[in-house]
């Protein structure tokens, strides 16, 4: 009996100190997809005028993995198709690669996606390179507008799609996963950067919520702020951010690949923005600002 009590005793203790060790196993050649749909709802209150805007940006990728030397993956990632629809008072305006080419946006759209970007990852999820060089050529290619509105055009999408933004914002999809072993109920911390209508600097806490035969169930949170004094050119006018907020996220990763299953995403942000003065804003302008983001990965 005693030797009975004993060994489930250990067997206990084993299963309370059960550590994981959360890799990415992929496998070359494998394809693995990420949807993925952000839906942000902004309120802007200017000189006591109130906007809505709803934006919803839809993606559909494959990661494909090209090649795998010394425990770092060569991956393509290919958009199979994209879109974005901006909802305001005056309408609803909806650019995608889908649609019809008689739309001068949608076929910007269609140029982003003919060519992958190419990145290399180790198994924790770091982004060692990134290049997404091909994707900024040729963005006005077929669009039929005046020379001067698709040189603003692409000068404008070019600065959005940067490589910096773009690595920012993978970044924080493939780099959850905790460098260390972890137990259910251990926490992790991972610095972020988020590049949006300004630079945001936050740290992020992960915790390794659950563990299920197929998955780990991981949640985060975190508190987003702008620097102090942060500026960022708006339309040509130099603009001051303070904006604030949490970021509250949970993560369904598959145990035997490390992929993310599914994920929830959500950030509140709410503050001001001061647009100073200059030769085009005659005095300053102070904007109160209130935005809900929710991400869906799947």
């Amino acid at each position: 009996m005693k030797k009975t009590l004993l060994l489930i005793a250990i067997c206990c203790v084993m299963i309370t100190t059960a550590q994981y060790d959360m890799v990415y196993q992929l496998e070359k050649g494998g394809v693995y997809p990420q949807n993925l749909v952000v839906t942000s709802e902004q309120n802007q209150v200017i000189n006591g005028q109130t906007q809505d805007i709803t934006t919803v940006i839809s993606t559909a990728s494959d990661f494909v993995v090209t090649d795998i030397k010394d425990g770092i993956y060569s991956i393509d990632i290919i958009v199979k198709k994209m879109s974005n629809n901006t909802k305001t008072a005056m309408g609803s305006e909806t650019m995608s690669s889908d649609g019809a080419a008689s739309n001068p946006m949608n076929q910007m759209f269609k140029n982003m996606i003919k060519d992958p970007i190419k990145i290399t990852m180790n198994n924790k999820g770091v982004l060692l390179s990134f290049d997404n060089s091909a994707q900024l050529v040729g963005l006005t290619e077929g669009m039929e507008l005046p020379e001067m509105q698709l040189l603003q055009i692409e000068g404008a999408m070019k600065k959005e799609m940067s490589a910096e933004k773009q690595l920012d914002s993978y970044h924080k999809i493939t780099q959850l996963l905790p460098k260390e072993e972890v137990n259910i109920g251990d926490t992790w911390v991972q610095e972020t950067t988020i590049n949006s209508i300004a630079t945001f600097k936050s740290t992020t806490t992960y915790l390794l919520e659950a563990v299920t035969d197929e998955s780990y169930i991981i949640t985060s949170s975190a508190m987003v702020t702008t620097p102090k004094d942060a500026t960022t050119d708006l339309m040509g006018m130099k603009a001051k951010y303070d904006l604030s907020g949490p970021l509250k996220a949970s993560y369904t990763i598959d145990k035997e690949t490390g992929w993310i299953k599914n994920a929830r995403m959500e950030q509140r942000l709410d503050g001001a923005v001061l647009i100073e003065k200059s030769e085009t804003m005659p005095q300053e302008l102070k904007m109160t600002m209130s935005t809900t983001t929710t991400t869906l990965i799947e």
